[in-house]
């Protein structure tokens, strides 16, 4: 059976099978497949289910990473206090209910489930959740996302069941940040006594069996979940980088789902035999970072040779040409799904202007000039790349120095110093807040990457979190958005859209976050 539709909320289905709990309905979701049906045959809860990625994964401590990869395995392990529905509200999961605000918005009380006990038997509890944001908020911890707490003050646990965030500030962000994957809580027992990059521990519905570095991880069903038991009882991800090998795979029924397929790749996988394919919509965001600093070549830290770097690439041609509908050239850094966007911001993206690019070339002698584009080797980022170069070439720099890189080494080096000139990087949005865009990605102390450094931005994003009036927050998002890219510091590309495939046997989904939950996976 093949089919090409958009996705059904998510959010939903989790809300209906907390529901169910909360009410007494428990039991295993959609029932025992038909019997004699020739998609599911011989396909049942015992079966192991193989999930095919095409980038490695960096490990299994859902604090320290935030590649894809690493998170389409923790995500079934953890589990975060809140969820982001497909329409931008937030669901309680291991929170009981929505935050109560004090009048002023700097304490924030949150009321928790109970009974819950993570895999190794310690009790979830309030502790339990002061201790995991002590560890994002500790420096020398090495948090993936730092920023998530970076409005508490401290935490205070009056019992066992509730925990109160007292804030240095208003945070208009807080909600998003609870509902963030690199906020899932963990095992204080557990993370003290063993390293969960290798041995994860978590309240999720699923558990860790064992894995091969580099090669594939193994879970199995949480039998002990306080939630809906899952249908699909083991699982293995498997890191196969080789596109067409990982697609054979699904062709042959030796996978059963595909997170990210390219948009080279659809008609192949669409003409596929008992596989669907699907497409959600997402705020992803693809985008070329242009070190300011860089020790590379110090030119960098000119505008106008940013500005003829940016004025180089072709990235409407790139999309219009490359996507086939399958995404949007983007103007704007901060995308039309993510809080902060306007119009108005637009009018401050630097556009293809080869011509201009070159006249500026010439006239400063640049022709010879290094730029070292680091790119990541993986099929959603080697075309841009290539493509990019050529642009950047054909405008009159004559030595770019393209170098594509395995992705887990790529997370690590674009952090180095004297790593790149320019880049290219994607953004999931999953929480659809533009600071939380900004901030990570921009802020001379947070972002890694870019290492931007400028008090006036910085000051900008600071306004944009300190309030929860959401006008105030826009403009000064707006600002913001304005500021990189007058500045060539960012040159967006494309908003994507998420494209995955699936053993028809099965029905499968992926939130507009990038991420999916094997737990409301059904079998047909």
């Amino acid at each position: 059976m093949k089919k090409f539709k958009k996705l059904s909320a998510l959010a939903l289905a989790l809300v209906m099978s907390l529901s169910l709990v909360a009410c007494g309905g428990g039991g295993e979701i959609g029932g025992t497949p038909e019997s004699g049906s020739p998609e599911t045959a011989g396909v049942t809860e015992d079966r192991m289910f193989n999930v095919v990625m095409t980038a490695a994964y960096t490990g299994f401590d859902p604090l320290k990473t935030n590649d894809a990869a690493s998170t389409y395995i923790t995500a079934q392990i953890y589990e975060t206090l809140y969820l982001i529905a497909d329409d931008g509200s937030f669901v309680p999961l291991l929170a009981e209910s929505l935050p109560e605000f004090s009048e002023d918005g700097l304490t924030a009380t949150i009321k928790l489930r109970e009974g819950i006990k993570f895999h190794d038997g310690t009790p979830f509890n309030s502790e339990a959740v002061k201790y995991t944001f002590e560890l994002i908020k500790d420096p020398d911890f090495g948090s993936a996302r730092a920023s998530i707490a970076a409005s508490i003050d401290s935490i205070e646990c009056p019992d066992e069941h509730t925990v109160v965030f007292h804030l240095n500030y208003e945070d208009g962000v807080l909600l998003a940040k609870l509902a963030h994957t690199n906020s899932a809580i963990v095992s204080p027992t557990a993370q003290q006594k063993q390293d969960l990059m290798v041995d994860p521990v978590g309240t999720g519905p699923y558990k860790y069996v064992s894995h091969v570095s580099g090669s594939n991880a193994v879970l199995t069903r949480n039998d002990e979940y306080w939630g809906e038991k899952a249908q699909i009882k083991d699982v293995t991800f498997t890191v196969i980088t080789e596109e067409s090998t990982a697609l054979a795979r699904l062709e042959t029924g030796e996978a059963d789902y595909i997170p990210s397929v390219t948009v080279e790749s659809l008609p192949r996988v669409q003409a596929m035999q008992n596989v669907t394919t699907e497409t959600q919509d997402s705020a992803q965001i693809y985008y070329v970072g242009l070190r300011q600093n860089s020790y590379i070549n110090p030119l960098m830290a000119n505008p106008e040779f940013r500005k003829a770097i940016v004025m180089s690439l072709d990235r409407e041609g790139f999309v219009n040409y490359t996507m086939e509908g399958h995404g949007s050239y983007a103007k704007s850094f901060i995308g039309p799904k993510v809080l902060g966007y306007t119009a108005a911001a637009e009018e401050a993206n630097i556009g293809y202007d080869p011509e201009g690019a070159k006249a500026i070339i010439e006239a400063n002698g640049w022709q010879d000039e290094e730029i070292v584009f680091l790119c990541p080797s993986t099929p959603a980022y080697a075309p841009i790349g290539e493509y990019f170069q050529a642009n950047l070439t054909a405008a009159g720099f004559n030595n770019v120095k393209l170098e594509s890189i395995e992705y887990s080494a790529y997370l690590t080096e674009s952090k180095a110093e004297n790593r790149f000139d320019i880049s290219l990087f994607a953004w999931a949005n999953v929480t659809r807040d533009g600071s939380e865009l900004l901030e990570p990605n921009t802020h001379s102390v947070s972002s890694a990457r870019l290492k931007i450094n400028s008090e006036e931005l910085d000051n900008m994003i600071l306004a944009s979190k300190t309030t929860s009036v959401e006008a105030d927050r826009v403009a000064a998002l707006e600002e913001a958005n304005i500021y990189v890219l007058e500045n060539a510091l960012i040159a967006p590309i494309y908003n994507g859209e998420y494209r995955f495939a699936y053993n028809s046997a099965y029905e499968c989904s992926l939130d507009t976050s990038s991420v999916f939950y094997l737990n409301t996976f059904k079998i047909k």
